[in-house]
């Protein structure tokens, strides 16, 4: 659960950063075809109005120049035939007209700039004569004034109705292009992310791939000599841990034996061995927690494993201690059978030392559950003590890493903990802690069942 909940709030906020980028790369994209649309249709106005006007003023010209040509009794006709055949419309011009002028806009006194340099100054140009739509143009044949109606409509639109889709295909390829280049851009550092808040958990990523930008590339090379140097580290520390484990054991033992020969009072003697116990209890965590992960996993019946601790650690005689257990029976994992009775007395040695409610007493409840339909076996062990703060709960699951201070004591190596969530992840599980309400501290590990099918045909291999 622990790991689902990390890898979604990872994603999450990898998936926030890829949208951020991708919305801003999107409008700055989208705001530089804007105003590159813009500048287009600014500077293509003139040109768009010389055509114009050069299109009105050769309508103008052949259609005066056949007018002027044709016999007098003619002109009639020729005006009909052009009206018909060419949508040309000849009406004299009169006093009593009435005139709608273009309007006052930038491209429309373009066109009737450029059409009064090449016909005159006193032409004119109207959008609607005696409620006659079109573009309406002056013109003078012998001294009598005309209008010519060179279009039906005013002006034509700049790019047709294709615009749209255009407009549309660009937008989609834009969004196409910014998402192929935000994931770019993004992949190395969401790599890099997941990799830092896993070395940060106390695990040890995957080398990351030295590629890409030559930024890129020297940061992930310095973190992957970073994590490999980590590694050393650790691997240099079990080993020296290993070596003054096993040196300590014989001294320990002799210093037991000398002590129990020793002529000192019964106080005295009780005290030392008592400080003896504390070195050895150490030694051994030292020793388990190095030799954790070369043993081989085996199927471990839980309950009972679970009901042999609780009766080793003689904590049910201890009148200071309120017990409430809860086992199910037969929960079958894979895990190594001694490192599980540690881990699992590390939980409730940890509970007796740190757990105690004001008054001294422990209320200690241990539950064993098998969820069924998910193949999960739920250990928990609660105590109603201080407890821990839940900033710290990532802490105190690493090596070394003690949280005791807060919980009233400052004995211990800090590997008890440590060692359980090795233990859990080595059978494939992982260790949850949590706040008991009204107060201290649960912990539960998770870890995967055996199908029953599964533990006889182990059982049987074994027996072979």
């Amino acid at each position: 659960m622990a790991a689902d909940s990390f890898n979604s709030t990872t994603t999450e906020r990898a998936s926030g950063l890829f949208w951020k980028t991708f919305s801003m790369l999107l409008v700055l994209i989208i705001t530089s075809l804007a105003v590159w649309f813009y500048c287009l249709s600014v500077l293509d106005e003139e040109p768009r109005a010389s055509s114009t006007a050069q299109r009105i003023t050769s309508a103008v010209s052949l259609t005066r120049y056949a007018l002027i040509s044709a016999d007098s009794s003619y002109r009639f006709d020729l005006i009909m035939a052009l009206a018909q055949r060419e949508g040309l419309v000849i009406l004299p011009k009169e006093s009593t007209d009435r005139v709608e002028y273009l309007p006052d806009d930038r491209f429309d006194q373009l066109v009737l700039s450029f059409v009064r340099n090449s016909m005159g100054e006193s032409t004119e140009i109207a959008r609607r004569v005696n409620d006659l739509g079109g573009l309406w143009v002056s013109f003078s044949i012998e001294g009598d004034q005309y209008w010519l109606r060179v279009e039906r409509t005013l002006q034509a639109p700049r790019l047709g109705a294709n615009w749209i889709f255009w407009f549309i295909g660009m937008l989609v390829l834009c969004m196409v292009f910014t998402m192929l280049l935000t994931g770019r851009i993004i992949e190395p550092l969401s790599r890099l992310t997941i990799a830092a808040r896993t070395l940060g958990r106390g695990e040890y990523p995957k080398p990351l791939p030295v590629e890409g930008l030559k930024e890129i590339q020297e940061v992930n090379e310095s973190f992957n000599l970073m994590v490999s140097g980590m590694k050393r580290l650790q691997s240099d520390r079990e080993l020296l841990l290993a070596g003054v484990s096993h040196d300590l054991r014989t001294p320990i033992t002799r210093l037991r034996l000398e002590v129990e020969m020793a002529n000192v009072s019964d106080e005295t003697r009780e005290a030392m061995c008592s400080d003896l116990d504390q070195m050895e209890t150490i030694v051994k965590q030292f020793m388990a927690y190095v030799r954790q992960g070369e043993l081989p996993l085996k199927v471990v019946n839980l309950s009972d494993t679970l009901r042999h601790v609780i009766s080793s650690t003689r904590i049910e005689s201890d009148p200071t201690v309120h017990l409430d257990v809860s086992i199910d029976d037969l929960v079958e994992i894979r895990a190594n059978p001694t490192d599980l009775e540690r881990a699992i007395q590390n939980l409730i040695v940890n509970a007796g030392k740190y757990g105690r409610s004001p008054d001294g007493d422990l209320h200690l409840t241990i539950r064993l559950r098998a969820i069924k339909k998910r193949n999960m076996a739920e250990l928990t062990v609660s105590d109603d003590g201080v407890g821990i703060p839940e900033s710290e709960y990532n802490r105190v699951l690493r090596p070394f890493e003690r949280g005791d201070t807060s919980r009233g004591n400052t004995s211990g190596s800090g590997l008890g903990l440590s060692i359980v969530d090795r233990v859990a992840k080595a059978a494939g599980g992982e260790v949850r802690l949590s706040q008991n309400i009204p107060n201290g501290l649960t912990v539960m590990i998770s870890v995967p069942t055996v199908l029953p099918s599964l533990s006889k045909s182990v059982a049987k291999s074994s027996s072979t």
